[in-house]
């Protein structure tokens, strides 16, 4: 066996004696870099465009329209009340504290790379104009109906004294006797409507981009629904099923699916799409070959290699990373390979990331479900034929996998 490219990426030259007749003949082909695709800085050959004009699994992202995911965001966090669900509670700290803890999470999963300033311009409730009941809080309402909340959350909030201009997005917090509001969707702008608030400080119009408008949930979910909220505005989809069984894609193992789910660090995939790890941590194979590469796991930080990537067509790819119990993932119910397969052509909520699941995976046990259980260990491998694709778990140790990636 010859290598090289150095120690933790390598073109196999030859196949070790284990592997089938196939995969010795995959071995002997060189891969040649592959044309160049410029998405968000990357020029990998893996990365893939999203072709669904909204959050997608797409490595570019309209930055005029959703947030850039890195540097400092400046984030007011606003409380609302409304006449029939009137605010108590004061201080509000512990309003705060539910969604605080979003700013170290976040600091921690893009290994240093984004952070949210929170800031509270106004320790008071800003009262709405409407009922609770009156701004049609259901799941699915239109995104017309979703701005007269912002807007008037926000121009109550300037009438208070609160500079509008100071803050990249908002947080809206509701009281908790606002039961009408239950949930929490993200508002982001729409090119073709541009959101206007009267800035009653500056008296100039300012231009709102995003606003998380959190709703009752938070009690339960705390700060992971802020986590989840703010990856929308940083352009991502849901991992969780709109139809059918709500977490049949992806599990626990991303915030995007289940929020409460035991593994939530973000997939690498997003982390590369956000620009949190770069194109020289990703193993590239996107024309026939066979490549070995050493993956961190992706809890940690450091520029090691974290994804392992087999392009399959221009919106699809199969993706093996490493995922380890600590730090973000501390509860994870498995440890090892996740190999997932991504498809940016395939709308939020309907499954454009699905984990790939290992018929020798570990029984479930005490609240971990069957798909929690999906890692791949040393000498365990995945094929799809159809693809063409295969990828085998050679070695682990206690922050690392090594696997090998074949494409014929």
């Amino acid at each position: 066996m010859s290598f090289s490219v150095g120690a933790r990426r390598v073109l196999l030259a030859a196949p070790p004696l284990v592997l089938s007749a196939l995969l010795a003949l995959l071995a002997l082909v060189i891969v040649p870099a592959g044309p160049a695709h410029a998405y968000n800085g990357s020029t990998s050959a893996c990365a893939l465009q999203g072709t669904t004009g909204y959050t997608d699994e797409g490595q570019q992202t309209d930055y005029n329209r959703f947030i850039n995911p890195t540097g400092t965001k400046r984030v007011g966090v606003l409380y609302v009340d409304f006449p029939d669900a009137v605010g108590t509670t004061l201080p509000l700290t512990p309003y705060y504290n539910q969604i605080s803890g979003a700013a170290q999470w976040l600091w921690d999963a893009s290994y240093g790379k984004t952070w949210l300033d929170m800031q509270v311009p106004n320790g008071n409730w800003v009262r709405m104009p409407k009922n609770s009941n009156e701004y049609n809080w259901e799941r699915g309402f239109s995104w017309n109906t979703h701005q007269t909340y912002v807007k008037d959350a926000l121009t109550g909030a300037a009438n208070a004294g609160v500079n509008l201009a100071n803050y990249d997005m908002f947080y809206i917090v509701p009281t908790s006797t606002a039961a009408a509001i239950a949930h929490s969707p993200t508002f982001v702008q729409d090119p073709n409507n541009v959101t206007w608030v009267w800035n009653t400080p500056t008296q100039s119009w300012v231009k709102i981009h995003s606003a998380v408008t959190f709703g009752q949930d938070i009690w339960t979910s705390g700060y992971k629904v802020a986590v989840h909220e703010t990856g929308h505005t940083f352009g991502l989809p849901d991992l969780y099923a709109f139809s059918g069984t709500l977490h049949q894609y992806v599990g626990g193992w991303d915030v995007m699916g289940n929020m409460s789910g035991p593994a939530p660090q973000y997939f690498g995939w997003h982390a590369w799409k956000f620009g949190w790890i770069n194109d020289n941590q990703v193993s590239c194979l996107s024309m026939n070959g066979t490549y070995s590469t050493t993956l961190k796991g992706v809890e940690y930080w450091g520029s090691a290699y974290k994804l392992a990537v087999i392009r399959t067509s221009a919106t699809t790819a199969y993706v093996a990373e490493s995922r380890k119990a600590v730090n973000n993932d501390s509860n994870a119910c498995a440890t090892g390979v996740v190999i997932y397969k991504v498809d940016t052509s395939i709308t939020t909520g309907n499954g454009p990331i699905r984990v790939v699941t290992n018929p020798n995976a570990a029984a479930p046990t005490g609240s971990c479900t069957s798909r929690d259980m999906q890692t791949w260990k040393p000498g365990q491998y995945f094929q799809d034929d159809t693809a063409r694709i295969r990828i085998y778990v050679n070695s682990s140790d206690a922050q690392n996998d090594t696997v090998w990636t074949y494409k014929w």
